[in-house]
Parts: structure tokens; sequence; C-alpha cells
């Protein structure tokens, strides 16, 4: 494997790395002066997802793959998650989303409902909270069975200074003492028991949210902006590489997979993404939509929706002891607003259907891809233990 550019550890890379989202935070933006802020809006927002592979198994059938064994999980799941904001308040909070009969769980699912405090504070970090850098990062990226020029990126963890971990310690003070506006909130799932989405669960047909502290907000969902089906993913030898494919998603607008495992030097963290840009401009936005989508596919960070294939190069499984891929379709977001004269409101569903599992020679029998849902005893040896890799 070819040594790529070493980068130059910057104040602001840790903060990165030791929030785990692989992407800067975005700055604020400040406010023109004189300017009149926007009045406030009522949102709701709608997370639609489907699940493959280790995120469909649940908490326990995580907690057995831990101890070794295989339990059985070619089933896929979906999961939605719903939050209403408000800026009014009320005494007594009630909001609820009454569903079609298509989604098969009942007429309404309870949204829980508190007041949101203006300027409430979050915990506050200590310079003990950030652990001490070691090793490497090493990041491939693209579809090519073999890594282009100038890969992998290596940025050096190790030898964080004093002064870069007061520097990383005051972005996550801001982060943390970050205020938000006063008002309303209604959650579901609350972290209460809920129930399960059905695997039939469908969104089309007419949603009303009622509340006593937002307007009614009442909108269709046609079969264009329902659940996406779920990815079935396959990885398949492919000389040093692994070839990842898959069946097309309808009415997806495109996809990107990421590979993360621990290298073969004690230490490093090795990454891929299918993305041709560097990790920093492969951010992919939450409310997606077809014109933005059409747009990364042709920088290279989605892969196009009629695409069927992508290789993790054979320099990054060469890299890695072993890997966890995550894959994702991304479907089109349904944005609708109040219409003109009533009450203002704000709406957003977004789409996607993921699924994650092992890569690498060798993994196929702890794969919850190849297990057809049939379970396995441990194998000898305990199996894999997930602690210790990751």
């Amino acid at each position: 494997m070819g040594a790529g550019p070493r980068v130059s550890w910057q104040a602001a890379a840790p903060l990165v790395v030791l929030l785990g989202t692989g992407q800067a935070l975005p700055a604020l933006a400040a406010a023109k002066p004189g300017a009149k802020p926007p009045a406030p809006v009522a949102t709701y927002r709608i997370e639609a997802t489907t699940t493959a592979g280790m995120g469909a198994m649940g908490g326990a059938g995580m907690l057995q793959m831990m101890l070794g064994g295989r339990p059985a999980m070619g089933a896929t799941s979906r999961q939605l998650e719903l939050r209403l904001q408000s800026p009014q308040t009320t005494p007594n909070p009630t909001a609820e989303h009454r569903i079609p009969a298509a989604m098969a769980m009942g007429t309404a699912l309870p949204l829980k409902s508190g007041s949101d405090s203006p300027g409430e504070r979050g915990r506050e970090w200590k310079e003990e909270d950030i652990p001490e850098a070691k090793g490497r990062l090493l990041i491939f990226r693209g579809c090519a069975e073999s890594a282009g020029a100038g890969q992998p990126e290596i940025i050096t963890l190790q030898g964080l200074t004093k002064e870069q971990r007061r520097q990383a310690l005051s972005g996550l003070k801001r982060l943390a003492t970050a205020t938000g506006p006063a008002g309303t909130s209604g959650r579901w799932p609350s972290g209460d028991e809920a129930p399960a989405v059905p695997q039939q669960a469908s969104l089309v047909g007419n949603h009303v949210v009622a509340s006593n502290y937002a307007p009614e907000i009442r909108f269709p969902v046609g079969s264009g902006h329902d659940f996406l089906a779920p990815v079935k993913l396959t990885s398949t030898p492919a000389g040093g590489a692994q070839r990842l494919s898959w069946p097309a998603i309808p009415t997806a607008l495109g996809y990107q997979a990421t590979a993360t495992g621990m290298g073969r030097q004690e230490g490093d963290i090795v990454m891929w993404t299918s993305s041709e840009l560097p990790m920093a401009d492969s951010a992919v936005p939450d409310d997606l939509r077809a014109p933005e989508a059409a747009r990364l596919v042709q920088r290279g960070v989605l892969l196009a929706p009629e695409r069927t294939t992508c290789a993790v190069s054979a320099q990054a499984m060469a890299a890695m002891e072993a890997a966890m891929v995550t894959f994702t379709a991304y479907g089109d977001t349904l944005l609708l607003s109040s219409p003109q004269g009533s009450p203002a409101w704000r709406l957003s569903l977004e789409r996607r259907s993921t699924a994650t599992r092992f890569l690498g020679e060798g993994m196929e029998r702890l794969d919850p891809g190849s297990s057809e849902g049939q379970e396995a005893p441990a194998p000898k040896g305990g199996g894999l233990n997930l602690f210790r890799l990751f």
C-alpha cells in the first residue's frame, strides 16, 4: 500500500472526530444588522427509515452477536421519528398524529409534549472529557477496485497539544450550551415503550397532526414518498477488493456507502467512502430533494440511482483487519407548508433505506445478509467480539 498525503492536525479537527460525525460543524450564520427576524412557524419533521442487516436486529440480537452467536437477522425493519416544534406554550400540552389505515398502527400516534425553556444549558464539558488522540486515520474513497493516486489520506491523531485540546474543548462548550427557542415540542417515540412499525406499514394516505399548541397540520402522502424498499446488499471478493452489489431501489435519488474498520497497525482507524470527494465535501443534506441529489450525483458524492455495484478497493481492504459497511439509499424529501392565509407551519418527510453488514474474507458466517433467517451456534473461540473491535 502506497503512502498517501499526510494532513497536519488542525485545531478544529479533534471536535470532528470526538463527535463521531465525520463532518465539521457548520459555522453559525451571522444575522444582518437591522434585519427583521422571521415570524415564528410551527414545524413538523418526519424521518421514515427502512433498515436491513445489523440495523434491523434490535438490542437483543446485537447482544447475542456481541457474545459470539449469530441470531436470525434476515428480516428488515421500519422506523419512524416524529417531532413537532411550536413557538406557542400552553399549561397542558397535548398532540397526536392521526394516521391512515395503511400504517396498521391504530388511528393515532401520541406525541409526548412538553415546554422548551429558552436559554436552557447543556452539560458542561471538562478538559478530561476529551481523550488523548492516538494512532492514525486512513481514508480511502471511490468505487474502483484499486485505490487512486494520493490514497489513503492519512491524518495523524497522536501528539495533540494542550492548546489544541483547549480549543476543541471551547468548541464542545459552545455546542453543549447552545440555546433553543422557547415554545413546546412533541415527540414519537418518546423513550417510553412504543409500538414497533409493522413491516407492511405504508405512509400513503391522509395525515393530520392535531395539538393544542400548534396549528392543525393536514397533509397527504403519495406512493412516491412512502417508505423506501429495503436494501439487499451483498459483497463478493474481487481480487483483493470487495465488490458491493444491490438491486436498484425504486424512487431512490442516489446512494452512498461507507466502511470503517480497525487498521493493521495498532491505533489506526481505516475509513472508506463511495464518494469520489474528500470526506469533508461528501455530506448529504437531511432534506434532500431531486435537484440537489442530481448535483451530488454529478459531483460524485452520490452514486446514481440506476447504479447497482461499487467496490471497496483492495488497498482499503488490505489496510483493515475487520470492517463494517453501511449503505444508504436516499429518497426525495416531501416539503410542505401551510396554505396562504392559514396559521403558519412547515413539514418535512425525510426517507432513507440502509443496510449494515460485515465486510471482508471470513466474515460471511457472522453477516446478517448471509444468515437467511437461520440461527447458528456460536463459533469456536467465542465469535467476533464487537466490544474489542469498536
